[in-house]
């Protein structure tokens, strides 16, 4: 089975529908904050339902305040510019990881429709007491099809966990963007690949479609 970056995103926001819902976020396990986090931010979309059918863009609020906090994103801006983190000059960098992050908001709500009740089942929690990264390994169980692995890789930070990575059947979402903006960058310039991703994301908030 062929996976999309898109696809990523779908099966992480099966999680929530599938995990215990309403459970409190402990944030010295990255087990708890992955279940807590995505449970609560489903639960916020389905009170707001009538409100989100007039204004899209509270989608993009939910997302950025429940879930994309519990990313690495500076970390994963940096992964993502791979090779350019080392050429461009720490304004470019700090400029490139706002506009990334938002685009990881506008990412995550704009295939936010397409979750459904699934079966999610998880694998054994490696011991992560003494560990400064682990990885959650879990499966999703879809009916007529063989059980789809994911794994989300996770970083210690100070008393909490943050996601510095997901991976379906071997698929990450950090490699995938990197391969895409790298490109981007090598072809256009990081001046005009922040740019567009400024003008997408202006886009987004103004409620237009952002390609």
């Amino acid at each position: 089975m062929k996976f999309s970056v898109n696809s990523l995103v779908f099966i992480l926001l099966l999680l929530g529908i599938s995990t215990v819902k309403g459970s409190e976020l402990d944030p010295s396990s990255p087990v708890s904050i992955i279940q807590s986090s995505t449970s609560s931010m489903i639960q916020e979309l389905i009170n707001r339902k009538s409100e989100i059918k007039d204004d899209k863009t509270i989608v993009m609020d939910i997302v950025e305040t429940l879930l994309i906090p519990h990313f690495a994103s500076n970390t994963i801006s940096r992964k993502v510019l791979g090779i350019h983190a080392r050429k461009i000059s720490k304004e470019e960098k700090a400029r490139f990881a706002a506009a990334f992050r938002f685009f990881m908001v506008r990412f995550y709500a704009n295939v936010f429709a397409q979750y459904s009740n699934q079966t999610f089942n998880y694998l054994p929690t490696p011991d992560f007491s003494s560990k400064k990264r682990v990885t959650i390994k879990t499966q999703l169980i879809m009916s007529g099809s063989s059980p789809i692995s994911i794994d989300y890789k996770m970083q210690r930070s100070g008393k909490s966990w943050k996601i510095v990575d997901l991976t379906v059947e071997g698929i990450s979402m950090v490699i995938s963007n990197k391969k895409l903006f790298t490109t981007q960058i090598s072809n256009d310039g990081i001046e005009t690949v922040t740019l567009k991703l400024e003008y997408k994301n202006k886009k987004a908030t103004s409620g237009l479609r952002a390609n």
